[in-house]
């Protein structure tokens, strides 16, 4: 016991400069990987809500396509004429692209550390739903990411709309006569092709997952230790991702089924 302590004592007597190296931690830190991906994905779960009340208005019995376009036209105009035009929405729209990089980017890179780590045999684990969910969240958020592409180029650029006479430059007169993009027609002939919305539908059920497991995580990158509270948070978790899913994936089936129409 006295050698090992006159060791140590020994090497804190070598000058910084001239003590063994050893490997730096890799940069970024882990937790601050760790951290970026809960904050960036809490924004995500926040703006899921949000974006699904404004797309649950196509479901309001009164001029459900007027009062979509009128919520579709109100995000054009926030905080105008603090911000002229559209200029609220740009910003927003490029927080969201820049967290979406991040969250990209530091999920690749802790996959790749964790998958270095674990060599050519990994531990086995107790195989608990967050566990099997865990494993794939790099291939559903890469699915997550193409349908995020595709959304964009089919409902926001219109891009993709199968209907020759139709287009994302289509037009609605509101109740004060000014004319707005048709974002409620875009939306309805979009998923009237079965394909389409078939596929919404599928990716719907992937997104279940992938934030199932990310609020669960969020919760314990955060640091929550209490028994009580993580039962309830994971509880959370699953309903606010069952909502989420649930809202939007019954937009796409009520118009194949009809209940959506122009």
């Amino acid at each position: 016991m006295s050698s090992e302590i006159q060791e140590r004592s020994d090497l804190d007597q070598i000058p910084v400069a001239k003590r063994p190296a050893t490997s730096p931690p890799p940069r970024p830190q882990t937790w601050v990987l760790k951290v970026i991906m809960a904050v960036t994905g809490s924004v995500f779960v926040l703006f899921l809500l949000f974006h699904l009340a404004g797309n649950l208005k196509v479901y309001l019995p009164d001029d459900p396509q007027g009062h979509f376009n009128e919520y579709a036209h109100w995000l054009r105009g926030l905080l105008n004429p603090l911000l002229p035009g559209s200029t609220f929405l740009w910003l927003f729209r490029a927080a969201l692209a820049l967290c979406l990089c991040l969250h990209v980017y530091s999920g690749l890179t802790l996959w790749i550390r964790a998958h270095r780590l674990r060599g050519r045999h990994s531990r086995q684990v107790h195989a608990t739903k967050h566990h099997l969910i865990g494993r794939t969240m790099l291939w559903s958020g890469l699915i997550i990411l193409a349908f995020i592409v595709f959304h964009l180029l089919d409902l926001t650029v219109g891009r993709v709309v199968a209907s020759k006479d139709f287009s994302a430059k289509a037009t609605y007169t509101l109740e004060d006569g000014e004319v707005v993009t048709d974002a409620y027609s875009n939306l309805v002939h979009s998923f009237e092709r079965p394909s389409v919305a078939v596929f919404y539908m599928v990716v719907m059920l992937v997104i279940a997952f992938h934030l199932s497991h990310g609020i669960w995580s969020i919760v314990n990158d955060f640091g929550v230790t209490a028994h009580r509270t993580r039962s309830i948070c994971l509880i959370l978790a699953d309903l606010i991702a069952l909502v989420i899913v649930i809202g939007n994936a019954s937009i796409p089936l009520a118009v194949l089924t009809r209940v959506i129409t122009l």
